[in-house]
């Protein structure tokens, strides 16, 4: 039922900061382990993190094409991280069924 494995997965994030876009990645993991695993998912633990790419990128904004020139900067960052899944086995819960059957009276009192 409780089940502890190892995978990698490889994931990007983009912020206005660094730790803005290091955050956005993290987030971004568990949100496509969620959708890869069916299992409800107990602990996600980080146990390596490789960068594969870091760009920084830097632009100037301008209000209305002319006026008040600003330099923007756009941090992403490309990582994969080994982590290390615990969850529990939804397949290997034995479910046992009930079912209940109402008089139409008693379901009106019940409202079930």
């Amino acid at each position: 039922m409780f089940h502890v494995w190892e995978q990698k997965i490889e994931i990007e994030g983009k912020g206005d900061s660094k730790a803005a876009a290091f955050q956005q990645a993290l987030s971004a993991m568990k949100k496509k382990l969620a959708q890869e695993i069916p299992d409800v998912l107990l602990q996600i633990e980080p146990q390596n993190v490789e960068v594969l790419s870091a760009k920084e990128a830097r632009y100037t904004e301008r209000f209305l094409g002319l006026f008040f020139a600003r330099v923007r900067t756009r941090y992403e960052i490309r990582v994969r991280i080994h982590i290390k899944i615990r969850a529990v086995k939804l397949d290997e819960i034995a479910f046992e069924q009930q079912t209940e059957s109402l008089s139409p009276p008693q379901r009106i009192l019940h409202l079930r």
